[in-house]
């Protein structure tokens, strides 16, 4: 026997629970909101089938299904208010149904029907329960049955692998309850009330009694009761029952009319339905009492099963009006979607399935007979256009737009994919296609659209696409507001033009639609110049641009702190004891860089030159890579990393001034102390300037880019041991330092 589908799946019952493995196809917390893809089901498809758009993982924005026991929580409460009126609070409803205990519930029947004198003390203050109301009493006897039954129905699963550690005993003990349940039924007269002792028995036998019990209670009464929802929970019982009795083409059928009839149910219908031998599915379309049931069924098979031009070609030889065709169609879609080239929305190749898939969604839009004609001829089109046939994606386009209804997320939809279509076919992005554009761009990128229509995707690659147009048109400031490229900012006369470009007073209004794109502020490129300057010891011209964009930017992260003090000095680096250790003064960028000039400028006078130049030095060392204030270089244009993840601008770690300073300071020392400390330091320096040659950025780990040796004799620890051996300092290094250590052994 031919099988229909290939993947293997676990039962899973239909109920307020799971009690098995159903289709799920993510792991724990996957989700998809489908934010990269374009053609929106939002706007085509019946929101009750929202789980079933396309998504890379099990269902759509949310992933698992693990409502199991909680799903008819608010429905259910409303049921009862309608029932009981408005002398029922819908919070003691809320209590008495969702928290209340078995216990609980048996006091208070026993005090509403007049036998026992006080409420349980969490139902004091009651309404409900203080009249005596019939209605209010079968509710009560009704609800501590229920409660029973919650001892083999719930078992607070979150995920359904949780299943086999946390399911309950089986319920032996089943047959007090079932004949209470039955004698409830029987005597009940009350529609409302008959109907939910029907749920509670049928649920009761499909766990405590023989499959076939369960089968038959419910064929033998469902026709006596309303199809809601409670009915399509009582048949998903069935439905478990025929499964468990390998019956799948009886199984399968319950499935889908549950799935067809309660949207509450559609997740769990759809994972429990489990197609198999092709006969069997032969058998389960025969039990259809007309062509919508079999579209049904055909849906359900065309959603997960990888089948969807089958299913899409037997609904529409059914029904071509059918509106179940209409999930399929954008699942379709967004599944090739997925596998496009996200920088050119093009696919390569010759699938024969997509191009299968292709002619039948173009037969069935030129035909014109389905229920949305417009979308059929969307999708033909942006199926030409991930082609790159963009003069018949135009012409399909236009056909759509003769077929419009009124509704706005089909008409936003049309522009985003004639906006995309526009932009792929121009050459080049000039003065003509800026004109054209600039209207649908606009509203587009100002977030003039409706929720329906998805326009992350579209978005990202038009931004993308301008960008490499302008690009290789050597219009950098352009091609930067669309992308931004770390490299533009290795160049200062790139950001001063860019500035320049950002403080234009009379923009076009292309102009002004291209400056608002740019991700960055000018307080961003402010602070950028600012840091640039104080590692090229320019810092009256650092502090001028630090002070700039404290200005335009307010308080936040341009004034931010830095953690550990920068002129601290320490034999060993280790930031975290800087970053602990008391701080009389907090420095922020500009305070450090006023500080620092005020050190430079008394070291020009002449003024305590020894102290000023190591406390200068030590400023400059923490302030790069290896230093307390790192920090310091922490900003926006920084932070910008290539499609790689690989960092393009290199983070600053050149000595350079740090060396200048500590090298003016052993100039002037005067003690060996002194100079011994300014040989430590410059050994520092050295060692980082070495391993600055050696080292590639990857963001912000390192890794070794040859083979030179690891360990090496620095110019500063030489002049220790050879000069300055008898000093404090030395003897300190030696203890702290264990590179140091090993050196002076050797």
């Amino acid at each position: 026997m031919k099988r229909i589908f290939t993947k293997k799946y676990v039962l899973a019952l239909i109920s307020s629970i799971t009690v098995g493995t159903g289709i799920i196809l993510a792991c724990a917390g996957d989700w998809d909101d489908g934010s990269r893809l374009n053609f929106s089901p939002e706007a085509f498809v019946d929101s009750s089938y929202s789980p079933f758009y396309y998504a890379s993982f099990s269902f759509y924005s949310f992933g698992y299904d693990n409502q199991h026991d909680t799903r008819f929580n608010k429905s259910n409460v409303n049921d009862w208010a309608a029932y009981l009126g408005s002398g029922a609070p819908y919070t003691e409803l809320e209590y008495l149904l969702l928290k209340a205990t078995e216990g609980s519930i048996d006091s208070a029947a026993g005090y509403a029907a007049g036998k026992l004198k006080t409420l349980p003390s969490s139902m004091q203050s009651f309404q409900l329960l203080k009249k005596g109301e019939k209605k209010a009493i079968a509710f009560l006897t009704y609800l501590s049955l229920a409660k029973q039954s919650e001892v083999f129905s719930v078992n607070n699963l979150e995920y359904e692998w949780d299943y086999e550690s946390k399911k309950k005993n089986p319920y032996y003990n089943a047959k007090p309850l079932n004949n209470k349940l039955q004698q409830q039924y029987t005597q009940a007269k009350d529609p409302f009330l008959k109907q939910r002792y029907w749920f509670q028995l049928e649920r009761s036998y499909f766990f405590n009694d023989s499959a076939q019990k369960a089968i038959s209670f419910f064929e033998s009464n469902e026709k006596a009761f309303p199809k809601n929802e409670l009915y399509y929970r009582t048949m998903a019982y069935a439905a478990g029952a025929y499964y468990k009795l390998k019956n799948y083409t009886k199984a399968n059928y319950y499935y889908s009319k549950v799935y067809d009839g309660a949207n509450a149910l559609k997740t769990v219908a759809h994972y429990s339905f489990h197609p198999q031998e092709e006969n069997d599915w032969k058998a389960t379309l025969a039990l259809c009492a007309n062509n919508d049931e079999k579209a049904t069924l055909w849906q359900m098979l065309g959603v997960f099963y990888g089948d969807q031009y089958r299913a899409i070609q037997e609904i529409y030889a059914l029904n071509p009006r059918s509106e179940k065709l209409d999930l399929l169609l954008t699942r379709a879609i967004n599944e090739i979607e997925e596998s496009l080239n996200p920088n050119s929305y093009k696919y390569e190749g010759s699938d024969t399935s997509k191009n299968a898939l292709t002619a039948l969604i173009n037969r069935i839009a030129q035909a014109g007979n389905t229920n949305q004609p417009a979308m059929w001829h969307m999708a033909t089109g942006y199926l030409y256009m991930a082609k790159g046939n963009y003069q018949q994606a135009a012409a399909c386009y236009a056909q759509a737009e003769k077929k419009l209804p009124k509704e706005q997320g089909e008409k936003e939809q049309l522009r985003v994919f004639k906006l995309i279509n526009t932009v792929s076919v121009a050459p080049k992005a000039d003065a003509k296609l800026e004109k054209t554009i600039l209207p649908d761009l606009g509203w587009l990128l100002d977030e003039h659209i409706n929720k329906e229509v998805r326009t992350q995707g579209a978005i990202n690659w038009i931004k993308r696409t301008l960008a490499h147009k302008y690009s290789n048109q050597h219009e950098s400031i352009k091609a930067v507001c669309f992308e931004n490229d770390c490299a533009y900012y290795s160049d200062n006369k790139n950001i001063e033009a860019l500035k320049s470009f950002l403080n234009k007073p009379n923009k076009s209004p292309y102009e002004v639609l291209v400056a608002k794109q740019y991700p960055l502020k000018m307080e961003d490129l402010l602070e950028y110049q600012a840091i640039q300057a104080t590692y090229a010891n320019k810092l009256e011209e650092a502090i001028s641009k630090m002070e700039e964009a404290v200005s335009k930017a307010g308080p936040g992260t341009v004034s931010v702190e830095m953690p550990g003090n920068p002129f601290n000095g320490r034999l060993q680096d280790c930031h975290d004891c800087d970053h602990e250790a008391p701080q009389k003064i907090k420095y922020t960028k500009l305070s450090l860089l006023k500080k620092m000039k005020d050190m430079e400028d008394k070291i020009k006078t002449g003024t305590d030159v020894y102290t000023n130049a190591m406390l200068l030095a030590n400023a400059f060392y923490n302030v790069t890579w290896y230093g307390n204030a790192r920090a310091f270089y922490d900003c926006n244009v920084y932070q910008c990393y290539s499609s790689e993840g690989t960092r393009v601008l290199t983070i600053p770690g050149s000595m350079e001034p740090a060396n200048k300073y500590y090298s003016l300071a052993l100039s002037v020392a005067k003690t060996d102390e002194q100079k011994a400390k300014c040989h430590f330091m410059l050994a520092k320096c050295e060692r980082n300037e070495y391993y600055e040659g050696k080292v590639v950025n990857n963001k912000d780990s390192l890794y070794t880019s040859d083979n030179r040796p690891d360990f090496l004799a620095w110019n500063g620890f030489k002049a220790l041991k050879q000069q300055y051996s008898n000093t404090q300092f030395y003897k300190e290094a030696i203890r702290e330092c264990g590179y140091f250590k090993t050196y002076t052994r050797k």
